[in-house]
């Protein structure tokens, strides 16, 4: 059950959105928006109820909330005027609002990610691999050496329509060159690139001020739609082991996630770790891991491991705006 602490708690991850940290308060204070939270059985709750009001918002439903949206409107109503218009939408729409939260997920939808999850990459020992993500969405994260990276004075990769820039803290190690064989995603319910309907999904999943991330969004959407991409639908703990298994003998496979272990339990995330472990008898497999596991992590744990369970090399912020790598590893 969401508590009114855990919805404050929460807050703390949604930063820059002056809209969505009022409206954390807001639902916390009152019984009939926590009871419309507490029918959402998909998790994060606080996401995919924000995440509903925002894309039922964009569908057209309701114009007068509308206009408390930065992503909507060009001069969004001050925040602290929104909660009657707020309580009044989500009671109204109760029904659809939790249909949408039961039957969607909360979905990777911020490629600037890669600024911390391709420096995990490269700690592997090769540069030829076959690149397997679990959680993959749209597969945002699998053209990870399509996109250009600008770490201040520091640049890497080819020319690309998607241009990732954050700060680089703590150690550095050079960026070089690798070489994608395959590109393969396992999700629950992996989105297609071109599917006008989960593109908007996940727009809606990004906060309302948010209009660089926005514009990110759709030119990776973009750059994915041309790539060769393989989507595997189900749960990673059944797809992983049959799509390994499957992969040419020998060949390295690196397998990443970002923001999707921690909607698994503890034992799945155990399953998932022995898994890959399983793996690593016929081939090199290299795991990185950029995930948010307690509620009291102020920013993401980045971790990798080229054999037993991945250990923390470095933390960043959760939208990528920076990567901080330790001198030495942590459990």
């Amino acid at each position: 059950m969401v508590t009114p602490d855990a919805v404050r708690a929460w807050g703390k991850h949604a930063h820059g959105s002056p809209l969505y940290a009022h409206l954390v308060e807001v639902i916390a204070g009152d019984q009939g928006l926590m009871r419309v939270l507490n029918r959402i059985e998909h998790l994060p709750q606080m996401n995919l109820l924000m995440g509903g009001v925002h894309y039922m918002l964009m569908t057209g439903v309701d114009p007068s909330l509308a206009a408390w949206y930065q992503s909507l409107v060009d001069d969004p109503l001050p925040v602290d005027q929104v909660d009657p218009a707020f309580r009044s939408f989500v009671l109204e729409h109760e029904e659809e609002l939790v249909e949408l939260g039961n039957t969607r997920y909360t979905q990777t939808n911020e490629c600037r990610r890669c600024i911390a999850l391709m420096p995990g990459v490269m700690t592997a020992s090769f540069e030829r691999f076959h690149l397997l993500e679990i959680g993959t969405s749209a597969g945002l994260n699998l053209a990870m050496d399509r996109f250009h990276y600008r770490f201040g004075d520091l640049e890497w990769g080819p020319e690309s329509t998607v241009l990732l820039e954050g700060e680089w803290r703590g150690r550095r190690f050079p960026l070089h060159d690798i070489e994608v064989v395959s590109r393969i995603g396992l999700d629950l319910n992996p989105i297609l690139p071109g599917d006008s309907d989960a593109r908007q999904w996940l727009d809606a999943l990004i906060w309302p001020e948010h209009t660089e991330r926005r514009a990110r969004l759709r030119h990776a959407l973009d750059l994915v739609s041309g790539l060769d991409l393989e989507l595997v639908t189900g749960d990673a703990l059944d797809t992983l082991p049959a799509v390994l298994d499957r992969l040419p003998s020998g060949e390295p496979v690196v397998v990443m996630n970002a923001f999707t272990l921690g909607q698994f339990t503890p034992e799945g995330r155990a399953r998932v770790e022995e898994i890959c472990e399983t793996a690593r008898v016929g081939r090199p497999l290299h795991r990185v891991s950029m995930e948010v596991l307690d509620k009291e992590d102020d920013w993401a744990r980045l971790s990798v491991a080229s054999e037993g369970r991945p250990a923390r090399i470095g933390q960043a912020q959760p939208h990528g705006e920076w990567i901080e790598l330790w001198d030495q590893a942590r459990p």
